[in-house]
């Protein structure tokens, strides 16, 4: 069992007071046998000998970059605000949606953007393929500011696509809190990157970054809760499905499509009723009735 715990203590390497951390624990009559997956460290070496109470053998660490204050913050990051599983033998996601990246610190253009950032690890919990460690931060080196990217707050939702090939990242904080969704692919080989459908796919386009083409006002909080399924709209087909509790103060969930241009692009949009309600906070695909709609 994995368990988010986002506002946990830091550990000595982070440079923090309180960054929250991932916690493994295994399903067993003892009570007090979780322990804390070493990830995000900070400067620090991964445990050795199973140092964690309960924890793996974690042969050959590898040291975390320091943190710099120049350039980061872990403080009040929030890792494991989301915490995701593909299944057995598949991978791990787990986010710090409050992560921040500096820019000219203690001077007057100084700039501190919460663009979060996410981990994926693979089924042992360990940094195994290129696309494991902590470096999922699409929002990074983007255009500052609110009403850009400054504070994308990528990852308080992120899910996995049903055929394991994507990982969802919702961003609720882009646009001016429009927010976006991002869907990137988690197989890279040479086959696997001359598919059509390699991506990645964003709401607002990656190239283009148009909030105009994400189909929901300013401050709506869409990308807050994430999930995806086939044959929802389209026979056989995968589609995205995005929550924006604050969407005209009811909220809605939008199911998406990837078009041509690698967009993800609004199927259909479905409106909450009553004011305040929050509608679209949280969902789940699932076929009630098994007719693979």
């Amino acid at each position: 069992l994995l368990v988010g715990a986002p506002q946990a203590l830091a550990l000595p390497g982070q440079g923090a007071n309180r960054t929250g951390g991932l916690f493994a624990c295994p399903l067993s009559p003892e009570l007090s046998d979780c322990w804390r997956v070493p990830i995000d460290e900070g400067g620090e070496l991964g445990p050795r000998g199973g140092s964690q109470r309960g924890g793996p053998d974690w042969a050959d660490p590898s040291p975390c970059p320091p943190v710099d204050p120049e350039r980061e913050s872990k403080e009040n990051q929030w890792l494991g605000v989301s915490v995701k599983s593909q299944g057995p033998g598949g991978k791990i996601v787990t986010c710090a949606h409050r992560y921040e990246v500096r820019h000219r610190v203690r001077q007057p253009l100084e700039t501190r953007d919460v663009i979060g950032r996410c981990f994926v690890l693979s089924q042992d919990l360990r940094v195994r393929d290129e696309l494991d460690g902590g470096e999922w931060k699409f929002c990074e080196g983007r255009p500052q500011g609110h009403e850009r990217f400054g504070t994308c707050q990528q990852g308080l939702a992120a899910a996995f696509s049903p055929d394991r090939r994507y990982v969802l990242l919702g961003a609720p904080g882009t646009y001016n809190w429009k927010g976006t969704l991002r869907v990137e692919q988690l197989n890279q080989s040479s086959l696997d990157l001359l598919r059509l459908d390699a991506g990645p796919f964003e709401a607002g386009g990656e190239k283009d970054q148009d909030p105009s083409l994400i189909p929901v006002p300013a401050n709506s909080y869409f990308g807050f809760s994430v999930d995806s399924g086939a044959g929802l709209t389209r026979p056989q087909q995968l589609s995205f499905v995005t929550g924006a509790p604050r969407a005209n103060h009811t909220g809605a969930v939008v199911i998406l499509r990837r078009d041509s241009a690698n967009r993800l692009v609004a199927e259909a949009v479905l409106a909450g009723h009553q004011l305040t309600s929050a509608f679209g906070h949280a969902l789940a695909v699932l076929d009630l009735n098994s007719d693979g709609w």
